[in-house]
């Protein structure tokens, strides 16, 4: 029974390789191809690179490797395997675009928020700065309000300096009145010398 399946499952596998394309098939069945034009050399006592070697032997071991696992394979491996979809590729979601949008604005949106920080901070410190000014201001008008009411009460005592600053105020207005009649005399008199 189990030759049976295994031949089964034998002829399968080699079904589904003659349906490939050439490009898909294990190498072991393929003639090898030059890689230049060269003709391929017919000396069978030349000793090839260490590289070329090592991959003629890379590609024989898994060539047996994937004959091992064929001699182990049954029917419902095989079945299995033919009936089964390829394995999903794992595709990158929503989720990975959004971490790749948050990463990609972080830079701009620390910059933003460090503006608006420095902007905050700077409209505080203007406001203090307008706080004490107003203050100061408050202070120096009390300042003069109070050195103006010293001035009344020291004047308000003296009744003498009162008499002697409204003759000064008198005298002021008097004296202006004789300089703009002295002026008026002295254009009518140019204007007449003139004629």
């Amino acid at each position: 029974m189990r030759y049976i399946t295994n031949s089964i499952a034998l002829l399968l596998i080699r079904d589904t390789l003659v349906r490939l394309p050439k490009r898909f098939k294990p190498t072991i069945l393929q003639p090898r191809r030059p890689f230049c034009s060269k003709a391929p050399n017919t000396n069978t006592n030349t000793n090839y690179n260490q590289s070329s070697g090592n991959a003629e032997e890379t590609s024989l071991s898994r060539y047996q490797d994937s004959l091992k696992q064929l001699d182990k394979l049954d029917f419902m491996k095989a079945a299995k395997i033919l009936f089964t979809g390829p394995p999903s590729k794992k595709k990158f979601g929503l989720d990975f675009h959004l971490v790749q949008l948050f990463f990609v604005c972080m830079p701009s949106l620390a910059v933003y928020l460090v503006a608006q920080y420095a902007r905050y901070e700077i409209r505080r410190m203007e406001a203090e700065l307008e706080q004490k000014k107003k203050k100061e201001e408050e202070a120096k008008a009390k300042e003069k309000e109070i050195e103006l009411k010293a001035a009344e009460e020291k004047e308000a005592s003296n009744p003498e300096l009162l008499e002697v600053r409204v003759r000064l105020d008198k005298l002021e207005e008097t004296l202006k009145e004789i300089v703009v009649e002295s002026k008026k005399q002295m254009n009518s008199g140019q204007t007449k010398s003139r004629k």
